[in-house]
């Protein structure tokens, strides 16, 4: 049995639309298709695991800083901004 399907919205059964479209909160387009996914979540790690895990973090965080330490703030804002506009069409700048 597979865990994931992806279904184009056009040849949806119109229970099955009307359902997904009740808990998207919006209509489908015929053009958009719809992923479902089922999986068992894990518990997050804890103790040494957790810790290691933050480390980890702290520590591609670093990398990235320094690879952007020279670049000015008002550089990294608009490039930001930029690829919030292309993800997100009605993102609007902060005033």
């Amino acid at each position: 049995m597979p865990n994931v399907l992806i279904h184009k919205a056009s040849e949806m059964k119109p229970q099955t639309r009307t359902a997904l479209e009740a808990e998207l909160g919006r209509a489908l387009k015929d053009t958009e298709e719809v992923s479902i996914m089922a999986f068992e979540p894990h518990a997050a790690p804890t103790g040494e695991a957790r810790s290691q895990a933050a480390r980890g973090l702290k520590e591609h965080f670093n990398r990235i800083d320094q690879k952007t330490k020279d670049v000015p703030d008002s550089e990294m804002e608009e490039t930001l901004d930029e690829a919030l506009r292309s993800v997100r069409p009605r993102y609007r700048e902060r005033e």
